[in-house]
C-alpha cells in the first residue's frame, strides 16, 4: 500500500504543470565586424608612356587602385597624394593653377631643384628645368575634391556607397603651357608616385 501511494505521488509530480513563478533566462551573444578596406593597385598600360620631345605631349598616363570595403564615406576619406623627388628630397607633386589641379612629373635622372618646383607651382613658369606639369582629370563616375590633408594638397574621392570600386588617377596628355621645353627638360625618365591613402574619420 505504501509503495502504491509513493508511485501515485511521483506520477503526480512528474505530470504537474510548471509553476507560474519559475524563472526563464535568456543570454545573447554578439560580435562586431569592424570596418575595413583592402586596396590593390591594378597594372595598366597607362602606367607608362612616351613623351613627344617636340611638345611634351604623351598618349595618356594613369594609376588605378581597386578598393574593397565594408565601410563608406561616413567612415573613411579616400585620398590620393602625389610625390616627386627633387634635390631637396620628396615634394608634393600636386598644385593648383587657375582653379585647376596639376600633377608634376620630375626627371629621375637629373633631379630638379626645389626652386624649379616653386616656379612651376606658382604659375610664373620662368625657370622649371626637368619638371613637367599635366592637368589632372577627374574620375567621371566619382565625386572628386581638392583638399589639404596634413598640410598637403591632395585629391579626395568619394565612394558613393560602393563597396567594390576603382579609383583612377588620370592626367591629360598635354602639358601646362610653359612647363615643357625641349632645351630645358633633359632626356630621361619623368615620374610621380601616386599613393591612395585611406583615413578613418574620428
Amino acid at each position: 500500500m505504501k509503495n502504491c501511494l509513493l508511485l501515485v505521488l511521483l506520477l503526480t509530480l512528474i505530470t504537474a504543470p510548471a509553476c507560474p513563478g519559475a524563472a526563464i533566462l535568456e543570454s545573447s551573444i554578439t560580435t562586431i565586424i569592424p570596418s575595413a578596406a583592402i586596396v590593390n593597385t591594378i597594372p595598366s598600360f597607362g602606367n607608362n608612356s612616351l613623351i613627344n620631345p617636340q611638345n611634351g605631349s604623351h598618349s595618356g598616363l594613369e594609376a588605378v587602385f581597386n578598393i574593397k570595403t565594408n565601410g563608406d564615406d561616413n567612415i573613411y576619406d579616400f585620398v590620393l597624394s602625389g610625390l616627386i623627388t627633387t634635390t631637396s628630397g620628396e615634394q608634393n607633386g600636386y598644385f593648383l593653377h587657375n582653379g585647376e589641379l596639376y600633377l608634376l612629373l620630375a626627371n629621375k635622372n637629373i633631379l630638379p631643384d626645389i626652386s624649379d618646383v616653386y616656379d612651376i607651382s606658382s604659375g610664373t613658369l620662368n625657370n622649371n628645368k626637368n619638371l613637367i606639369a599635366y592637368p589632372v582629370l577627374k574620375n567621371p563616375d566619382l565625386n572628386t575634391f581638392y583638399k589639404e590633408y596634413n598640410n598637403t594638397l591632395c585629391c579626395k574621392v568619394e565612394s558613393g556607397g560602393r563597396q567594390n570600386f576603382n579609383i583612377t588617377q588620370r592626367i591629360s596628355g598635354n602639358p601646362l603651357p610653359g612647363s615643357y621645353s625641349l632645351s630645358d627638360d633633359s632626356a630621361g625618365t619623368y615620374e610621380a608616385i601616386i599613393t591612395l591613402n585611406i583615413y578613418r574619420k574620428p
